[in-house]
């Protein structure tokens, strides 16, 4: 008996190896996706995105619109190279992903680095909608200072409203907003007052399920004149 069982106690022992081994396997192979977002100021040429030594995405302009591609979750090596060169990248740099992640270029082009931002594309419930910023505009508000974001029924107006978002400063993301489906404009002023930022309003018809990152940018060269550019990460 005890022969035996010192003969089947190995091969137990193996297979528990195996698929704890198995495991590892398909958890380091589980999927992410990852989108890219051309916001460095000054950059002298459209840029093309490589991903691990693969090139993914060419002739990406400043402030183009974004769409997720698909990849292993991980670390990745992520490169950007002035449009059709292979050589001398503008910037290099790894980045882990894990679910999905939104990556902006960003700072003017002498100081060029790459962000990454976690987004949260769990559906929202019925009747709902997600909305949420992310300040890539380096002039847009003093150093450090950060701008308000107001997020109101279509037609409403901010006067003798509080901001939904308060002192988001560069380069961060805000909280998602979760709001009922509908219009809504937004408006984004100087800190701590209700003065406008030029150009930085819209209307945004959102409906139920859609999950939506609205993108503050600089001018291509830096600077004003701003603009808000709309991802649309879900539905």
């Amino acid at each position: 008996m005890k022969g035996k069982f010192s003969r089947v106690l190995p091969l137990g022992l193996a297979l528990i190896c195996l698929g704890a081994a198995l495991l590892a396997v398909g958890c380091g192979s589980s999927s992410s996706r990852y989108r890219f977002v051309q916001a460095s100021t000054g950059v002298p040429s459209n840029v093309d995105l490589e991903v691990d030594g693969k090139n993914v995405q060419t002739s990406i302009g400043y402030g183009q619109s974004a769409s997720y591609h698909s990849s292993s979750s991980g670390s990745h090596k992520f490169a950007l190279f002035a449009t059709g060169t292979t050589t001398n990248p503008y910037v290099s740099s790894s980045v882990s992903l894990k679910g999905d992640t939104t990556l902006i270029a960003q700072n003017p082009f002498a100081s060029i680095a790459l962000g990454a931002y976690t987004d949260d594309n769990t559906a929202p419930t019925t009747g709902n909608v997600k909305l949420r910023f992310i300040q890539a505009a380096p002039t847009v508000a003093a150093s450090g200072q950060g701008i308000d974001v107001y997020v109101v029924p279509t037609g409403q107006g901010i006067a003798g409203t509080n901001p939904q978002i308060s002192a988001l400063a560069y380069p961060n993301a805000s909280n998602y907003l979760s709001l009922s489906a509908q219009s809504y404009d937004v408006t984004v002023t100087v800190r701590g007052t209700q003065n406008i930022i030029n150009n930085l309003t819209g209307t945004y018809p959102l409906t139920s399920g859609q999950i939506r990152t609205l993108v503050i940018l600089d001018a291509s060269t830096g600077g004003g004149q701003y603009s808000l550019l709309e991802l649309n990460d879900l539905n």
